[in-house]
């Protein structure tokens, strides 16, 4: 009689651990079920920045992104909680940018020789406390430049106006606020000089000259570097001056 109790319970203790299971599979299925339901799939046309813009600033809002590489097209795969933040976001970072006009001038530092007549003030002031600093004589403008950018743009590249073959190479523009009703624009830049191969005529090579992170007052002129340029010892003064559209 004994034995055949024990095998009622333990019957008993095997259904009720087979429905147990059963139970929890169910619920873990439901589970699954609710959470693909609440994984929902939107489309967003962006009319001022790119999608890798959106892709880098708010990553962690969605699972999955697909867009062609220069169009205004981006599809995102999201939790539905994470929409009404994700769209706030998106508002907030596609507007328009704004411009900055980048000046540019090269400057030739010499020991010999008298200074250019230089017409911007604001540029002679510079050159003068520059003077104060290093020892040379005389200053000349070789060229003035200009190029527009625009708030958060990756890269822009401009020939300058100089008679040492110079391109200039900006990355990372940005403008933020320094201290109330004071910006700045600040970026990397790259200046580098185009030489050709001694001894072997048409190759050319490009030598940089200076390379730094700086940023520039609003309205502002900054000294961006002084490179040794020639055999006569003179030097190039790189000077730019940013301002805000």
């Amino acid at each position: 009689m004994r034995k055949i109790i024990i095998l009622i319970l333990v019957i008993l203790l095997m259904c009720s651990g087979l429905a147990f299971g059963d139970n929890n599979n169910a619920k873990e299925e439901t589970k699954k079920q609710s959470s693909a339901s609440n994984i929902v799939t939107k489309t967003y046309f962006l009319k001022h920045i790119l999608p890798k813009t959106v892709e880098r600033s708010l990553r962690a809002y969605f699972f999955h992104s697909s867009y062609e590489r220069n169009g205004n097209m981006i599809t995102v795969k999201m939790l539905n909680e994470n929409i009404p933040k994700f769209e706030e976001l998106l508002k907030k970072i596609d507007v328009e940018k704004k411009k900055v006009l980048i000046r540019v001038f090269t400057v030739i530092a010499s020991n010999e020789g008298k200074s250019s007549i230089i017409q911007n003030n604001d540029l002679k002031r510079v050159l003068s406390e520059l003077q104060k600093v290093l020892s040379f004589k005389a200053f000349r403008v070789d060229g003035a430049s200009a190029l527009t950018v625009k708030d958060g743009q990756e890269r822009g590249y401009l020939q300058l106006s100089s008679s040492s073959s110079l391109k200039l190479e900006l990355r990372d523009i940005y403008i933020k606020e320094d201290k109330p009703g004071d910006r700045i624009v600040g970026f990397e830049f790259i200046l580098d000089q185009k030489s050709r191969l001694l001894g072997k005529d048409g190759d050319l090579f490009s030598n940089t000259l200076i390379r730094s992170e700086t940023s520039v007052k609003e309205n502002g002129y900054l000294v961006a570097g002084v490179s040794k340029i020639g055999e006569n010892g003179d030097s190039l003064v790189l000077v730019i001056n940013a301002e805000i559209k």
